[in-house]
């Protein structure tokens, strides 16, 4: 099937934690995977992955900060502010990212980040105005 991928999508990925730890430790240089992709309502395809990167939550560093505007007392604000601290803080510690590409007639520089606790996936491409070396962080192998 041809045609155009959403630019930003929620990807089901076709592999798990065991095959991620084998490029994470240098087992493998990449993993060769695939995903599922609902292309639009009731439209699901499965596109090939390669990916060259994967960063696990162990080596992941966030900086959190919310900034919480409510019309309500100000008081009911930091409590939810807490709450919304809390849940990205419980994210945060599963999160991981992958670098690669969609593979097909031409290669689609993605970036996925996948949220381990909650089994959640979320894919970006490279726009063609960007530049390969912003849109993948420094990694040689990447650029």
């Amino acid at each position: 099937m041809k045609g155009k991928l959403p630019i930003t999508k929620k990807i089901v990925l076709e592999s798990n934690e065991d095959q991620w730890r084998l490029q994470v430790n240098g087992l493998v240089s990449e993993l060769k995977t695939s995903g599922i992709i609902e292309k639009e309502p009731g439209v699901k395809v499965r596109v090939k992955l390669t990916i060259h990167k994967i960063l696990p939550p162990e080596k992941m560093k966030y900086e959190e900060f919310v900034f919480l505007q409510t019309n309500v007392n100000q008081e009911f604000a930091e409590c939810l502010k807490r709450s919304f601290e809390f849940l990205y803080h419980s994210l945060h510690k599963t999160t991981w990212l992958f670098y690669g590409c969609i593979d097909g007639e031409e290669q689609i520089p993605i970036s996925i980040i996948h949220i381990q606790s909650i089994d959640f996936s979320v894919y970006t491409q490279k726009l063609k105005n960007e530049s390969i070396k912003i849109f993948f962080p420094d990694y040689p192998e990447l650029n």
